[in-house]
């Protein structure tokens, strides 16, 4: 959506609504999300699937709807909550084995998530990684609350070789 034609309504949204991280799977994504309360969260990702849908679409050459407009919703309250979500969503894809995938394989991170601009990996000591040249990875917004940006740092920083429902 051009800047230009955003409305006075959904600029509202767009400071009650935003998408800290992502994860796409092949048949499912997982998104860390702020929201000022439950109804900003549930236009959020309204318009979320809205727009996904639309782009895929387009991309593809198909009609009709992509997602099947369920989310499951689960809020996050202490730095313990909030880091574990995270070491889940940003190394989701060892959990389903893409990380073997020869797509995938030269990367210590998921190509198809926000990884790369998350700045608490372990191995590179708090740093965002480097990333190959022209490589452009889904963009996110930096975390505005407290747990996000700074709490769940409490807990210790999250390594690249976690496997979600693994040993750390």
């Amino acid at each position: 959506m051009c800047k230009k034609t955003v409305s006075a309504a959904s600029t509202k949204l767009d400071r009650a609504f935003h998408i800290v991280h992502i994860s796409i799977q092949r048949t499912h994504i997982h998104l860390i999300v702020e929201a000022s309360d439950r109804m900003a969260l549930a236009r959020g990702m309204q318009a979320f699937a809205i727009s996904a849908a639309r782009l895929i679409n387009a991309a593809t050459g198909r009609r009709g709807s992509v997602f099947s407009d369920r989310y499951f919703p689960r809020p996050l309250t202490t730095p313990t909550q909030v880091r574990n979500c995270l070491a889940y969503v940003l190394n989701n894809w060892k959990h389903h084995g893409d990380s073997d995938a020869s797509l995938r394989r030269p990367w210590p991170i998921d190509p198809y998530s926000s990884a790369s601009m998350f700045d608490g990996w372990k191995e590179v000591d708090g740093r965002r990684v480097v990333t190959p040249s022209g490589y452009d990875g889904p963009l996110v917004w930096w975390p505005k609350t407290w747990l996000l940006s700074e709490g769940w740092r409490k807990r210790g920083l999250i390594s690249m070789h976690f496997v979600p429902g693994g040993d750390e």
